[in-house]
């Protein structure tokens, strides 16, 4: 087991009620961008990384004639995935979920007209590996199209609360750990082109979320550092929290507002 596939085993649940809805609008606009590509009559669809399987649900609500093979490499998180199918009604009877590495897919060369993946490239050990993967199990013609993080992530007067309040109940918490962010559109451009694709494009832009007080406090102490603070004695904790809550809500909105530049980027099997 991998470090990053045991640990979202352990976060899937606070992944799927903290986290995956913060990007779920801008990865359901990777649909928008292969439309298309679906208007012209896909039939299979690979997510690779499906994570709580929101995009492979919708791609099969959105083109009721498409199957979708969603894939993850993380049992935690297939399990929140088999919920969101089984929720999905007849749509969802079109997705199948698979256990696999992004970069050992278990499907037949030239098998989908569609592949696809959202803001997975920054964590698997390889991104050329898992790109050329994806476009194996690509029929000619067929389309790879994702949505992944940009480097520069930009401040948020949030955090600094966060920090703040932690140092004043003598807790500090460890640097977050580097994802291997693209460096720009044209980084994420010729990397598709590498990977043997053509007529590739790739843009530029910002996903944004308005943070409450009470849902920042609640995102950093039950998720993003949750670890950290179940380790607190129960009074520190309780305090923690009050203090953070008191320290957001001095703030105006736009230090509450994530801004995180994301790039999507597509090409063409030759």
């Amino acid at each position: 087991m991998t470090g990053q596939e045991s640990r979202y085993d352990r976060i899937a649940e606070g992944y799927a009620t903290y986290w995956s809805p913060i990007h779920r609008p801008a990865t359901l606009r990777l649909l928008e961008e292969v439309a298309a590509d679906a208007g012209a009559g896909p039939r299979r669809i690979v997510d690779v990384g499906c994570g709580t399987a929101a995009m492979a649900v919708a791609a099969a609500t959105l083109w009721p004639r498409v199957e979708v093979d969603a894939t993850d490499v993380s049992s935690g998180m297939l399990a929140v995935a088999a919920r969101t199918v089984a929720a999905a009604g007849p749509p969802g009877e079109r997705v199948r979920l698979t256990r696999a590495p992004a970069d050992r897919l278990p499907f037949a060369d030239r098998t989908f007209d569609l592949a696809l993946t959202a803001f997975v490239l920054q964590l698997v050990p390889s991104r050329p590996r898992v790109l050329r993967e994806m476009r194996r199990v690509l029929r000619p013609g067929g389309r790879l199209a994702y949505v992944a993080w940009l480097a520069g992530e930009l401040p948020l007067a949030a955090d600094s609360a966060w920090d703040d309040a932690l140092a004043a109940v003598g807790v500090e918490r460890e640097s977050p750990g580097g994802h291997d962010d693209l460096a720009s559109p044209e980084a994420a451009a010729a990397q598709l082109r590498a990977a043997g694709l053509s007529r590739v494009s790739a843009r530029a832009e910002v996903l944004e979320h308005q943070f409450t007080p009470e849902a920042y406090a609640a995102f950093v102490t039950r998720f993003d550092d949750g670890d950290l603070v179940e380790d607190l004695d129960p009074a520190t904790r309780e305090a923690l929290v009050s203090d953070l809550v008191a320290r957001l809500r001095r703030l105006p909105p736009e230090g509450l507002r994530l801004a995180l530049p994301i790039v999507y980027a597509s090409g063409v099997r030759r």
